[in-house]
């Protein structure tokens, strides 16, 4: 295999790749392009008819089986292009190029988005909505390795025309009234067939500048206007999404093509003078988009004020993880945890923080925009070492230009908005992976890196095979241990079994056991709520719980949470013990999801609440609601079964620690997680007014709702 790095050019796509897995690989390259570019188009539905047919239920946007199929496969390949090129980095390449430092930094950045799966704080991983880093990652690495000069600008030139169908979409529909997104206090504003301006502005910010350069490059007439045709609609698209950063973005790019002594549009006079005139329309015009003709930043801009307070917020994120971050597709669940009045009167819809900068600060931290900040500076050698070194009448410098203009503007809108690296910027974030791959590759084929003579190569791949070797002995006494614990687990497991099949026929022999019928049906959901909200839709184990577990447990450097499900809780309290090791907890998981096959969930309740401690010294519900409140548990209220059901996580040693802000927040606990998992069964009212009932404690203590 060759790679388009190497100094040896082939002749044919054909000693580069075997022509049927290229083929392949261009079919779904452009399957993603229609899948992401064109959205809710007789095109992308045929798509998704066909991936219905494998995976019918890949398209639900919620947590499935198969999304998360979809995401390790994803993952796998993108690790198997990592390895391939660090392979190829170290054993061919002699010295690096602007075109490799550039690509070492991408792996870099990418390493970040896989960690995400072992660091993200969000609650659920969200895998479906995590699949767009993949395609994009991919995209970059096949057109830079990959891809041949002629097939880097046709594949520009097809990338041009995608984005090209769907702007006249976002026209027509805008014109006819059929498809728009309308903004409160201004109107409708164009959104083709996405859902939102802001993914559609940016694929026009990349499609303009190029378009324009390719009209330039085109010799015949006819081919020249209509590149210029297609530049206009994208224009006209952009300026019907009313998008001020869109509106700014533009104007700096078309600027640049004017003004640079690079472009090959500014050697022509009247070329230079209309971009000009277009690029002050627009920065002017940004001044008083969407403000009925007042200046921007008047008192009544809703838009201005209400990022300057997203912004705020999206500070206040970043302070909460600033080294590594809080992870990806995490910043809307944070900005509702530190939503504030401000914020809350301009009602936000937003799912990033309005700022690219930001928004890579609030989920890859500090560490995740010094990485980017690099990327960029990388990318702007790589640029300088285009200008300096193409010969300005070749077509790949034009192209080059283009992008450059195109990349401008991705990074002048990211000052003001979230333009890529966002799962609803799926489209534009691919877009942009494509043209930085196709910018390597081409400037590959004019300066390729020197690669290794024969010999040197044959003892580096020696080399790198000997260190895979020792690294494989490293981890063979850690993957040893590892089976260990598995089997002992296995043996801890099949020797609970026996103990499982009896309690499935026979009730304990215990005086205090209580039966489910005989406790406050209150009770039961709050604790289900509380402890395990998924227990009737699992098997035992609630995989994601386990994974978030892993994910706290690893920020922290310690054993902070075990992500046990109330099936899990009775194995370790009924079966097996309460000591804190990996073998337990394997043999936990594997008891659990026998226990499902022998005992019924109503069963597994019943164990679970006779056996949880409740504090005080006491275990079982049975004795905590006559310790608590001297009742008998079928007697037991909302407010106390919420009580009861939020001390499970912190249970308390002695009465000292029952004060009013531990009760308060005990209930809150459980009833906003009532609130979420069994909404229909407990409206709002009726959890607030369980917040507000005093809590009267059997030895006298009155406990009064707080004021929040």
């Amino acid at each position: 295999m060759r790679f388009r790095f190497d100094s040896e050019q082939p002749s044919t796509t054909a000693q580069a790749f075997p022509v049927g897995l290229s083929i392949i690989v261009q079919a779904t390259l452009l399957s993603v392009m229609i899948w992401y570019v064109l959205p809710n188009t007789i095109f992308s539905d045929c798509l998704k008819k066909l991936v219905k047919i494998v995976l019918p239920n890949f398209l639900d946007s919620r947590a499935n089986s198969e999304a998360i199929f979809a995401y390790f496969v994803g993952y796998g390949l993108t690790l198997f292009f990592l390895a391939v090129y660090v392979y190829v980095r170290f054993t061919r390449w002699v010295r690096s190029t602007p075109t490799i430092h550039l690509t070492d930094m991408i792996v870099i950045f990418n390493g970040l988005y896989l960690l995400d799966f072992f660091l993200s704080t969000t609650e659920r991983f969200p895998f479906a909505l995590s699949l767009w880093m993949f395609v994009t990652f991919m995209s970059f690495y096949f057109c830079a390795l990959w891809c041949l000069k002629e097939q880097a600008i046709q594949l520009t030139q097809l990338l041009i025309l995608v984005i090209a169908q769907q702007c006249v979409y976002a026209v027509a529909y805008h014109t006819l009234g059929l498809r728009q997104f309308h903004s409160p206090g201004f109107g409708p504003r164009a959104v083709g067939t996405f859902d939102n301006p802001s993914h559609l502005y940016p694929l026009c910010l990349i499609g303009i500048p190029i378009s324009l350069v390719f009209a330039e490059m085109e010799v015949a007439r006819s081919w020249k206007w209509f590149w210029r045709g297609i530049a206009t609609i994208m224009l006209l698209a952009l300026m019907l999404t009313y998008t001020r950063a869109g509106w700014i973005a533009c104007g700096v790019s078309l600027g640049y093509l004017a003004l640079s002594a690079y472009s090959p549009l500014s050697s022509r006079k009247n070329t230079r003078w209309m971009m000009i005139g277009l690029a002050l329309i627009l920065l002017i015009g940004a001044i008083f988009v969407r403000t009925k003709g007042r200046v921007a930043g008047n008192p009544d801009d809703r838009s201005f004020w209400g990022r300057i307070a997203i912004w705020e917020t999206a500070l206040k994120v970043i302070a909460d993880h600033p080294i590594l971050g809080n992870g990806l597709n995490t910043y809307f669940q944070k900005q509702s945890e530190h939503m504030t009045l401000n914020l809350q009167r301009f009602n936000p819809m937003n799912t990033e923080p309005k700022n690219l900068y930001l928004h890579i600060t609030a989920e890859f931290g500090l560490t995740g925009l010094v990485i980017f900040l690099f990327l960029i500076r990388r990318y702007l050698q790589l640029y300088r070492f285009v200008i300096q070194t193409f010969p300005p009448s070749d077509d790949a410098y034009a192209v080059v230009i283009g992008i450059h203009a195109s990349l401008l503007s991705v990074f002048v809108a990211g000052f003001f908005d979230t333009p890529v690296l966002h799962f609803t910027r799926s489209a534009s974030s691919f877009a942009v992976a494509c043209l930085l791959g196709v910018l390597c590759s081409l400037v590959n084929q004019t300066n390729p890196a020197p690669i290794f003579d024969g010999v040197e190569i044959r003892r580096r791949k020696r080399r790198f095979r000997q260190i895979i070797a020792v690294g494989l002995i490293v981890l063979l006494p850690i993957v040893v241990y590892l089976l260990w614990l598995l089997g002992d687990g296995i043996k801890r497991a099949q020797e609970a079994l026996p103990q499982v099949q009896h309690f499935a026929k026979h009730y304990p022999k215990n005086a205090s056991f209580i039966r489910l019928k005989d406790i406050s049906e209150d009770m039961v959901y709050a604790v289900v709520a509380s402890e395990d909200g998924f227990f009737y839709s699992h098997h035992g184990v609630d995989w994601l719980a386990l994974h978030r577990a892993l994910r706290k447990n690893l920020r922290a450097m310690s054993f902070v949470q075990g992500g046990s499900t109330i099936t899990m809780q009775v194995a370790r309290y009924v079966f097996l013990s309460r000591e804190r090791t990996i073998s337990r907890k394997i043999a936990e998981i594997i008891l659990a999801l026998k226990m499902e096959r022998y005992l019924s969930k109503e069963r597994i309740l019943e164990l679970y609440l006779n056996t949880a401690r409740f504090g005080m010294g006491q275990d079982g519900i049975l004795a905590a609601a006559r310790n608590y409140f001297g009742k008998h548990p079928k007697d037991l209220t909302l407010s106390e079964a919420a009580f009861l059901a939020g001390v499970l996580p912190e249970p308390p040693f002695d009465r000292r620690k029952v004060t009013p802000e531990f009760v308060w927040r005990c209930q809150r606990r459980a009833l906003e997680r009532l609130c979420a998992f069994f909404p229909h069964k407990y409206p709002l009212e009726v959890l607030e007014k369980a917040q507000k009932t005093p809590l009267r404690l059997r030895w006298g203590q009155v406990i009064t709702p707080q004021r929040r």
